[in-house]
């Protein structure tokens, strides 16, 4: 009797730890995750990582077309007190044989942002009221998680396991991204990226539920967008941006030759670059 009551103990105690220790398992959901790394990036003082953006386009112009490839990459570093972005990159354009270098510092300071760009050996600096989000901020396409399916199986980032989701976003939500990366797009006019769509692939880091990498990838746009004459149609767009390190930079200073900048419109800086582009139509069209 003793014995038979004894395994009945043990075997009450075994049930309930299995059950107890059940209850405090709680199920990953792309909700969750995508939750739980916001909350996490809030409190995250500075990041570093790498950013590369890509974009092939065709461009017409009175029968005559051509395709241009254009990039951007570089490394990139953000702190948040006080709040600071600088990438250190390239920026190049396969159709004039063009590439250069671009040294880009933004920083926001309550409703204001201002934003210092180098390139072809020129500081310029611009000032405009701060907008939501932004490059370092592309994590935030994820929304709330619930429009994203989260993979049954994990990947691999170096040594470590990462988490992957996935969803399609609007439109109006691809132009807001694209909007911040004006020095990019600035000599193609006004370009409107409502009507499109994107894929997007977010990686979060398994150990610390912090964004490993965003990429957002849209291809053909359609019917394309003219403007004066011109019709651009975007074959492929394709960003990533990389979070390498977390809480590893104690500040970033923004240069002297920077600060004391003349103000101005950030296009004179690409200026020359759209005459070239306007140049090679015009060969282009005399050739035919």
């Amino acid at each position: 009797m003793r014995k038979k009551l004894a395994w009945l103990l043990v075997s009450v105690m075994i049930l309930s730890a299995v059950v107890l220790g059940g209850c405090g398992k709680k199920e990953v959901t792309a909700e969750s995750l995508v939750k739980q790394a916001n909350e996490n990036m809030e409190k995250v003082k500075s990041f570093a990582g790498d950013l590369d953006m890509q974009m092939s386009m065709n461009i017409s112009s009175e029968g005559v077309a051509m395709d241009m490839n254009m990039g951007m990459t570089g490394t990139i570093e953000c702190t948040s007190d006080p709040d600071i972005f600088h990438m250190d990159g390239t920026l190049s354009m396969d159709l004039l044989n063009m590439s250069m270098d671009m040294d880009m510092y933004t920083q926001v300071d309550g409703d204001k942002s201002i934003t210092y760009i180098n390139m072809m050996d020129e500081w310029m600096k611009s000032e405009e009221t701060v907008e939501e989000g932004g490059m370092e901020d592309m994590y935030t396409v994820a929304g709330d998680g619930k429009d994203m399916t989260l993979a049954e199986e994990t990947e691999k980032i170096g040594d470590k396991e990462v988490y992957v989701l996935t969803s399609t976003i609007s439109g109006e939500e691809f132009q807001e991204i694209m909007g911040s990366m004006e020095e990019m797009t600035e000599s193609l006019g006004e370009v409107d990226f409502s009507t499109m769509e994107a894929e997007v692939t977010l990686k979060i880091y398994k150990d610390i539920v912090l964004p490993a990498s965003v990429s957002i990838v849209m291809s053909d746009s359609g019917e394309g967008i003219e403007s004066e004459g011109v019709l651009v149609k975007f074959n492929n767009i394709s960003v990533v941006l990389n979070y390498n390190e977390f809480d590893s930079i104690d500040s970033i200073t923004i240069p002297e030759e920077a600060l004391s900048a003349p103000s101005g419109d950030e296009g004179s800086i690409l200026g020359e670059e759209e005459s070239l582009l306007e140049s090679e139509i015009a060969e282009t069209e005399a050739a035919q």
